[in-house]
């Protein structure tokens, strides 16, 4: 069995057309050891990866602030470094740190204590799928070029509660640059959080961030597999519905597991559940 028939619908509907929330922006934070980081550093990463063309006039209007556009396929990134750190109403880190689980301890003690952060945004995110799809793909390539600077040790999704180290980050962003030409390739680990919660005996874990693509958020309720293991699924379902492979409704089954009972999706709410998967 392949795997994507793991994950194939024993029933299936007519063809869903996901609806974006309206004007959403896509915005991540980068964290740097660092108090400062010069033009001249920022001009390099980001030329040496896009070429010189991609990059704007670099501005420092402000000892604190250095700010530059970054212009990729004809979408354009407005960046700006801030020297200092994170304030507290822009991320609660130490509560993102403490569930987190993609970083190294080096760079779990260096994201505590960072000393400055590089926003970097595309104001209102594309209005339909494909259009969300590659915005978020440019955004992580650019990114990848600038947690390559030295100092840089974790990053931070504006959209939902995803604080990663920046081996994590560099490490699936070399995914992407090795499947660019590859349309059912898409980096969910950077974009979907995933979480677990336990609730009068009962377990749940699930997706944070496909609301942003048009989706329900996914959860499995009591699964059968440590989190390891669901948190793979999950994402991959994740890439599925982005990328357009599939789309998951009530009433759906997924046979996970050809020698086991399939699993069943059943709507609670705003989410979508897989019950016995």
């Amino acid at each position: 069995m392949g795997l994507f028939d793991r994950f194939k619908k024993e029933k299936a509907g007519g063809k869903d057309t996901p609806s974006l929330p309206l004007g959403a922006d896509t915005a991540g934070k980068l964290l740097f050891l660092r108090e400062r980081l010069e033009g001249q550093e920022l001009r390099e990463a980001v030329t040496r990866r896009f070429g010189p063309e991609a990059l704007g006039e670099i501005s420092q209007e402000h000892l604190a602030v250095t700010s530059f556009l970054v212009r990729l396929e004809g979408v354009e990134f407005w960046c700006a470094h801030m020297a200092l750190p994170l304030p507290p109403k822009e991320g609660d880190l130490p509560a993102l740190l403490a569930r987190s689980s993609f970083f190294s301890q080096e760079e779990l003690e260096g994201a505590a204590g960072h000393r400055s952060f590089l926003l970097v945004v595309q104001k209102e995110g594309g209005r339909t799928l494909e259009q969300k799809r590659k915005i978020c793909c440019l955004f992580t390539r650019l990114c990848g070029a600038l947690l390559e600077l030295e100092g840089a040790v974790a990053f931070l999704n504006s959209g939902v509660p995803l604080l990663v180290g920046r081996t994590f980050f560099l490490h699936h962003a070399a995914i992407l640059e090795q499947n660019l030409e590859d349309p059912e390739y898409f980096p969910a680990p950077l974009w979907i959080a995933l979480s677990q919660a336990n609730n009068h005996g009962h377990t749940a874990i699930g997706t944070d961030g496909l609301s942003a693509f048009g989706f329900p958020e996914l959860f499995f309720l009591n699964p059968r597999e440590e989190w390891p293991q669901v948190y793979q699924k999950l994402w991959l379902m994740s890439i599925f519905q982005i990328t357009g492979k599939a789309v998951y409704r009530e009433g759906d089954t997924i046979a996970f597991d050809p020698d086991k009972p399939p699993a069943v999706v059943k709507r609670l709410q705003e989410r979508l559940a897989i019950i016995g998967g």
